[in-house]
């Protein structure tokens, strides 16, 4: 869930159920990446998110996908901070608004992310074969690349300016085959000390993490006091 925020799935991922309940929906997971929630693998058919600090709900987000592993809808609202993004699945788009601006996310005919845009601010993507993102450009220069394991999770993500690393993710996972989303994850960047953040999850049946709890530590001497969230996450599959 917070993988990337310092800083979707093809249609033949369903040719057998098997298959896909051992992989995650490209386009589900590259979603997770850009907007911090939680993937699940399998045929989802919807996934819901609250985020609570403090005792307070800080973050929700829900998520429903047709059959095929698309997305038809996007509905997040970060409540702490009054941000709301709504997005819809029209024309082989995800089109809505954030805060009330234009907000598009471009797909391709196998429902794998293209690009972002942002009342006029475009980011495009490069993809593996899986469909997970690769490369981010703006302006045609590269700003971020994410590297994956043989399971499909994301292990470094590398954010640059001028060709240069300005800032690095290195993640971890305790156990991928029972315990998929508990990881913990070390940034270090050159504007700052750094952080390290850990996720243990309680799992279903399902591998749905249906409560996480998720802890930042922002480096330092002295260390600050570390800042605790905790994720609920409902899932209902095809």
């Amino acid at each position: 869930m917070i993988k990337t925020s310092t800083l979707f799935f093809c249609t033949s991922l369903f040719s057998s159920m098997a298959f896909a309940e051992n992989h995650y929906i490209p386009l589900l997971y590259n979603l997770s990446t850009r907007f911090d929630f939680n993937p699940v693998k399998g045929a989802v058919k919807s996934l819901d998110t609250d985020v609570e600090e403090n005792g307070k709900i800080t973050y929700k987000i829900s998520i429903r996908l047709n059959k095929n592993g698309c997305v038809d809808s996007l509905n997040l609202d970060k409540v702490s901070s009054g941000h709301e993004t709504i997005l819809k699945y029209t024309n082989g788009s995800l089109i809505g608004h954030r805060d009330g601006k234009p907000f598009s996310i471009q797909l391709d005919e196998k429902c794998h992310i293209l690009s972002k845009n942002e009342n006029g601010d475009e980011l495009r993507y490069t993809l593996y074969p899986n469909g997970l993102i690769k490369d981010t450009y703006f302006l045609g220069k590269k700003i971020s690349e994410h590297f994956y394991d043989e399971d499909d999770n994301l292990t470094r993500s590398e954010f640059y300016s001028s060709e240069s690393v300005m800032s690095k993710n290195e993640i971890s996972y305790v156990d991928k085959k029972r315990k998929p989303l508990d990881y913990k994850l070390i940034n270090s960047s050159v504007f700052s000390e750094g952080y390290t953040a850990t996720s243990p999850c309680h799992y279903n049946e399902m591998l749905v993490p249906e409560i996480c709890n998720a802890t930042v530590q922002n480096a330092g001497n002295p260390a600050p006091k570390p800042v605790s969230m905790t994720a609920h996450t409902k899932v209902e599959f095809y």
